[in-house]
């Protein structure tokens, strides 16, 4: 009788904390597809089945060209954020060099920065290198900040990796190069494509560094969402209902991105690849 009623008090907080996850996406869906006047009168529920629908072409308007500046950070960012961080956990988990071990603990003391701590240094450093309304003002800093995190899982996963593969393959008298990149890669896909959704997501649903970095047209999607203004053609009481259509717009590459790589991504955390 106790099991029972323990694992019914934890299926009611499983339920309560599902609730509290799922409602603000519910509250913003219902408002998206409403009128000003319509959210003022009831924002938990629609007021009427007649959806409103334009809010969504007129987020789209306000918000397209921010698109390929995020889609182009984002990409360029994760692809040589994962290309360094790759090559730099190989040579840790395989090589031998002086000073390895004392250069691993350095960059494993980097997670221990917050990264507010630094976000003075670095726009001032990024002021100084000129790249200021750049995009590379971005990508070099994303790059540099996915390091730390992504050597130190690779590393971890290059390790467990079966030694008779290297042995076998130095056998038959391929390098450090080719190992890399027939043995290695292939059979990390799974942590790589981990690594990469967790930087996609960091990178694309970033505001601070981007809002400072950035000014004028060139906006990445977060910022301009943030700074959303209602497009002349639409009532000024309908400002909220479109971000709130911006917003959803937004998730949408994530969705998808999410729906075709979820299965290497749940094989790259259950694998027990991530070991600490």
């Amino acid at each position: 009788m106790a099991l029972r009623l323990r694992g019914l008090a934890l299926h009611i907080i499983l339920v309560m904390l599902g609730i509290c996850t799922l409602f603000p996406i519910f509250y913003m869906l219902v408002n998206s597809l409403k009128t000003g006047v319509q959210t003022a009168q009831n924002p938990w529920w629609f007021t009427s089945w007649h959806l409103d629908w334009a809010n969504y072409k007129l987020a789209l308007q306000a918000t397209l060209s921010s698109y390929t500046t995020s889609i182009i950070i984002t990409v360029v960012s994760v692809v040589l954020t994962l290309a360094f961080a790759a090559l730099s956990a190989y040579a840790f988990a395989r090589l031998h060099f002086i000073g390895k071990e004392v250069l691993f603990i350095v960059i494993f003391a980097l997670l221990l920065v917050p990264g507010f701590l630094t976000l003075i240094p670095l726009f001032i450093e990024i002021k100084n290198l000129h790249l200021l309304n750049s995009d590379w003002g971005l990508i070099f800093p994303y790059v540099a900040g996915g390091q730390a995190f992504a050597i130190l899982v690779l590393r971890s996963f290059f390790q467990s990796l079966p030694q008779d593969l290297f042995e076998s393959a130095r056998i038959d008298g391929a390098g450090d190069i080719r190992i890399f990149w027939n043995i290695v890669i292939p059979l990390s896909f799974p942590i790589l494509v981990t690594l990469a959704l967790m930087n996609v997501i960091n990178i694309w649903s970033d505001f601070i560094l981007p809002s400072l970095v950035l000014n004028g047209s060139a906006e990445t999607l977060a910022v301009a969402i943030v700074n959303f203004h209602a497009p002349a053609l639409a009532p000024s009481a309908n400002a909220f209902n479109i971000q709130l259509a911006a917003f959803t717009l937004s998730a949408i590459p994530l969705a998808i991105l999410f729906s075709f790589l979820m299965r290497y991504f749940v094989r790259g955390i259950t694998s027990g690849a991530i070991k600490m």
